[in-house]
């Protein structure tokens, strides 16, 4: 049996954006530069010129920037016991961001050691610096890979309780046909009560920034 996985159709959203929270996954060389050994090629290209402009709109909103960066230790078990491909390690030019969007000092960074943003991470001190809390917070998650981190990211803003944002024009994986799998898991029971698929020009931030962007 064949099933059809077709992209979701965005919806425009209205957020406040001193509760907007811009989480930008593991933008890194490995996957995101052309010399990277995992690059992935024209689907992250096409996505990184959209995450730095909404990066953009985002700081000059009064919403803020929080990166993940992926690393991975050379004993990891992922390497030594399950044979994975050994990738990003830690100090590496494959773990450090693209040009393009390398956080800037007053952007915070999110290391793991996994796929989970949270798991054994600073993630949820941060989130409280922020003052980004669950039933308030407004998380716009972008970046790489779709099916991976990303996802992990999106269920784990979820399950916390935010109110989650997926711009389906910001994330990306090798294979289209995974990130339109991510994308369906959003859609069902467990997660459409709390996340909401947009595009990057359909999110609209309320402050005097916007103001002058649409001329009102």
């Amino acid at each position: 049996m064949l099933i059809d996985v077709k992209y979701p159709d965005p919806v425009p959203v209205a957020i406040d954006a001193h509760k907007t929270l811009l989480v930008i996954v593991d933008m890194e060389n490995g996957s995101a530069h052309p010399q990277g050994p995992q690059y992935m090629g024209e689907p992250v290209d096409k996505i990184i010129p959209r995450i730095a402009q909404l990066r953009n709109y985002v700081r000059a909103s009064g919403g803020q920037i929080l990166h993940t960066q992926s690393v991975r230790k050379r004993d990891a078990l992922e390497f030594t016991v399950f044979n994975n491909v050994v990738r990003k390690l830690e100090g590496t030019w494959d773990a450090e961001f693209i040009e393009a969007l390398k956080p800037v000092p007053d952007e915070p960074v999110v290391v793991k050691y996994t796929h989970d943003c949270f798991y054994q991470t600073n993630m949820a001190e941060w989130l409280e610096r922020l003052n980004v809390r669950p039933g308030d917070g407004r998380v716009i998650v972008t970046g790489i890979a779709s099916r991976g981190c990303v996802q992990c990211a999106v269920t784990g803003f979820s399950i916390r309780d935010y109110y989650v944002y997926v711009p389906i024009d910001c994330t990306a994986a090798k294979n289209e046909s995974e990130t339109l799998l991510s994308f369906s898991l959003y859609q069902g029971f467990g997660y459409r009560y709390n996340v909401t698929m947009t595009r990057s020009d359909m999110i609209t931030l309320h402050s005097a920034a916007e103001q002058i962007r649409t001329g009102t």
